[in-house]
């Protein structure tokens, strides 16, 4: 039994009310005797009559009951009390699995269900995640009451203030934010508060837990803003700004201000729902704006996580407009290349040492303005896999390529990034046309981005499902990074690419030449064939030769083109 799930729940249960409802003895003893234990408030019934009219007089957070009962039955309780509240929680115990009565509790609205007879792991894991919401609901009820009771006592307070207020801080909220500083040509300053990895508040304890925390949160910055002549909103989830009322004397008044919010949360323990030592980390924007004013913060706190900085102050960030037109160029650009199918495949001829030629096949987009120059990845790509355009691009070059291996003979070297080997819709159909096609034995699939592999039982999986229909493995840029040296072991690929980088510097960089010398003997005692990449001349394919290299790919073997 989880003691840490018992805590949680004992936690949570000391301030919820149980109807427990169970007409066997035995039963009804054993499980009354650890509800007890749990929560603050448990009320028992011994059948579905005598709770109904306990429940007429009583307010129940959770309503726990037994299905076969006499004189009423669990479905006909649980429809009297949802016909009185239709909120209420309710769990229903049953020794039967019959398909029909489910469906009618499902339909009416059932939080659980639980078998006979009761596994008391399952059971304590279905109240936890029950009452932790309970427990949520209220302390938003909670907070909610305490504002309306201030505002009752405001006499002074009109509707329009009211909702102005965020519910669960009484704080300002993010409407009234954008109304203080929208309508006037005056520069505001302000700084905005982040709660670093909020969600893991959330996560690992329960909404119910972040709430209170936001709650000790919003009061202490409260008191703060008096302090600094701000003042507070809460903006988002995890996001609170301080509005200075009046302009400050210099920027070194927000600076210290910043400072000592910053030290006073971050030394503090807070107390929340029987955790007694939960700590937060913040980072802080500090921005002074016309028009901008939110649009500032923001970029100052994204410079200021980007860096490692606990703040940062707007005018140190750097000018991102050229940037950020250039995103915003590009997303058009593949959304228009996506509707009008420019994007498109080149083929890359593979020289090897038996001088037969395999083709690696590269994405390029043509220009729409000029079908005959085409756009080149690292103009795109990045942009591309930050803004949910690269899994529709990739199919597209896969796809159009395998057309292609199906009205010649040769062998195609397709590349894979993480992204794609953990897309299940492109795996699947992937694999179905490879099948039905016979393509196996003629495709190599690249291994791309290898410090980026996040799960290695994905690429493992992905690795094992094409290779039992004959597809090879390579690994691509090898030797750019420390990792992909183990990957040759775990991998067990049938090529490594040797990164470009290094195949250019061997004729000039001792150390370097001795390196790719290394790792082409390294490769072969393992059974594993080296291809070089960025061959761009002569005298760097000779150089290769002698070193025992199995295949060459690089300007002096030949361009990519659109055509074999």
């Amino acid at each position: 039994m989880d003691l840490n799930l018992i805590k949680q729940i004992r936690v949570f249960g000391s301030s919820i009310n149980i109807l427990y409802v169970e007409d066997e003895e035995n039963i009804r003893n054993q499980i009354s005797k650890m509800l007890k234990q749990l929560f603050n408030s448990v009320e028992v019934a011994s059948n579905g009559v005598e709770a109904l009219e306990m429940y007429k007089d009583n307010s129940y957070d959770l309503v726990i009951t037994d299905l076969k009962m006499p004189l009423m039955d669990g479905i006909e309780l649980c429809e009297s009390i949802i016909s009185i509240n239709r909120d209420q929680l309710i769990i229903l115990i049953s020794a039967h699995k019959e398909i029909d009565e489910l469906l009618q509790l499902i339909n009416l609205g059932i939080a659980g269900f639980l078998l006979k007879p009761i596994d008391m792991d399952v059971m304590l894991h279905k109240l936890f995640s029950i009452v932790k919401n309970v427990y949520a609901d209220k302390i938003m009820k909670y907070h909610y009451d305490e504002m309306k009771k201030q505002i009752s006592q405001s006499s002074t307070m009109s509707e329009d203030e009211f909702n102005n207020k965020d519910a669960l801080t009484s704080l300002y909220n993010h409407k009234y934010f954008m109304e203080c500083i929208s309508g006037s040509d005056d520069v505001r300053y302000a700084i905005l508060v982040n709660i670093n990895d909020f969600k893991l508040i959330n996560d690992y304890y329960s909404f119910a837990h972040g709430n209170h925390l936001l709650y000790q949160i919003a009061n202490i910055l409260e008191i703060e803003a008096l302090n600094y002549g701000c003042d507070v909103f809460r903006i988002s989830s995890d996001e609170f700004i301080l509005l200075k009322k009046e302009p400050p004397i210099n920027c070194d008044v927000l600076k210290e201000g910043a400072k000592s919010i910053c030290k006073l949360l971050e030394k503090r323990r807070f107390s929340v729902i029987g955790i007694n030592d939960i700590s937060i980390t913040i980072t802080l924007g500090i921005a002074k704006s016309q028009h901008r004013l939110l649009e500032c913060l923001h970029q100052s706190l994204q410079y200021a996580k980007k860096h490692g900085l606990k703040y940062a102050f707007y005018k140190d960030v750097p000018d991102s407009t050229s940037s950020v037109k250039n995103i915003i160029e590009v997303k058009k650009m593949l959304q228009n290349s996506i509707e009008n199918c420019l994007i498109t495949p080149v083929y890359q001829p593979i020289l090897m040492k038996n001088k037969n030629i395999k083709y690696e096949v590269l994405m390029r987009i043509k220009n729409i303005n000029d079908a005959n120059r085409l756009i080149e990845p690292g103009l795109f790509l990045d942009i591309a896999k930050k803004h949910s355009y690269y899994n529709e691009i990739s199919q597209m070059v896969i796809f159009q390529a395998i057309d292609i291996m199906l009205q010649n003979d040769e062998v195609f070297s397709l590349n894979f990034s993480y992204a794609d080997m953990n897309n299940t819709d492109l795996m699947n159909k992937l694999e179905d046309v490879i099948f039905v096609n016979g393509l196996g034995n003629r495709l190599i699939f690249e291994i791309v981005e290898t410090e980026q592999l996040d799960n290695m039982d994905i690429v493992n999986s992905f690795i094992e499902r094409f290779r039992v229909h004959g597809v090879k493995i390579a690994i691509d840029d090898f030797g750019s990074g420390y990792s992909n040296f183990a990957y040759i072991f775990t991998l067990q690929p049938d090529f490594i690419k040797i990164d470009g980088s290094l195949i250019s510097q061997i004729l000039d960089n001792e150390k370097i030449h001795v390196l790719v010398e290394t790792i082409i003997e390294f490769a072969h005692k393992l059974n594993v064939e080296v291809i070089a990449e960025h061959v761009s001349s002569k005298e760097l394919h000779d150089a290769l030769l002698k070193l025992n290299i199995d295949a060459m790919q690089g300007y002096f073997i030949g361009h990519p083109n659109e055509n074999i």
